[in-house]
């Protein structure tokens, strides 16, 4: 085989190479009506500049599936998981469900500071903790970067520092005597863009003023008026 054949045939397989990775990367789908989470593969859904991974829900004394559907939001620097939740039976008393899931910035930055929740179910509490590790038998090894309960119409929230680029997420849905939930929300925050310091602007300012006064400083001893 001819050199240039043989150049023609890598710059082929290079070429094949780049599209299969090209198509990898736009496989991932969206969080918008992702459906079933227990169906979604190991490369999660985006929603913003997040990516969603790692599902798993383990009902105990019912049946129970949780879904992505489309009301799912960012607004500013939050990412807002709305999950729909069908149960069976419904009412329900004395049953569990537990969710677990993995949240990553799609940036590798360490933006992550913080989770907030919202219970609309009846009778019905959710407990949520937050890792910095993988749950260990449902254990935070590493020790919580936040936990916190929400009863049936509240909202919980938690801040964490440092920020990190990976948190890993166990929602303990707790359905108490004739509970029933069909939906709640999370936010999975960012912190927003900082806003200058007082003495820093400050400071800005009084550097301006100082190089307009030297620059009409200049234009006077050119004979110039300013």
């Amino acid at each position: 085989m001819g050199r240039f054949a043989i150049l023609a045939l890598t710059s082929l397989v290079v070429l094949m190479g780049s599209v299969a990775v090209t198509s990898n990367a736009e496989a991932v789908p969206s969080c918008m009506n992702a459906g079933n989470v227990a169906a979604i593969g190991s490369i999660g859904c985006d929603l913003g500049t997040l990516n969603f991974s790692s599902f798993v829900v383990s009902p105990v004394g019912v049946a129970a599936n949780i879904f992505l559907g489309g009301l799912s939001s960012v607004v500013a620097n939050n990412v807002n998981l709305t999950f729909q939740v069908s149960h069976d039976p419904s009412p329900a008393n004395l049953a569990d469900i537990m969710l677990y899931y993995t949240v990553k910035t799609l940036s590798g930055q360490t933006e992550l500071g913080g989770v907030d929740l919202y219970n609309p179910g009846k009778n019905v509490t959710i407990r949520e903790t937050v890792c910095g590790s993988q749950f260990l038998n449902g254990v935070c090894a590493s020790g919580s970067l936040a936990d916190y309960v929400v009863t049936s119409g509240g909202i919980g929230n938690a801040t964490f520092t440092p920020l990190a680029s990976t948190i890993y997420v166990k929602k303990d849905i707790q359905l108490l005597q004739d509970s029933f939930i069909s939906e709640f929300t999370n936010s999975h925050d960012e912190p927003p863009a900082q806003a200058p310091e007082p003495a820093t602007l400050l400071l800005l300012g009084s550097s301006l003023t100082a190089l307009g006064l030297a620059a009409r400083r200049r234009i006077r001893g050119t004979g110039v008026v300013a």
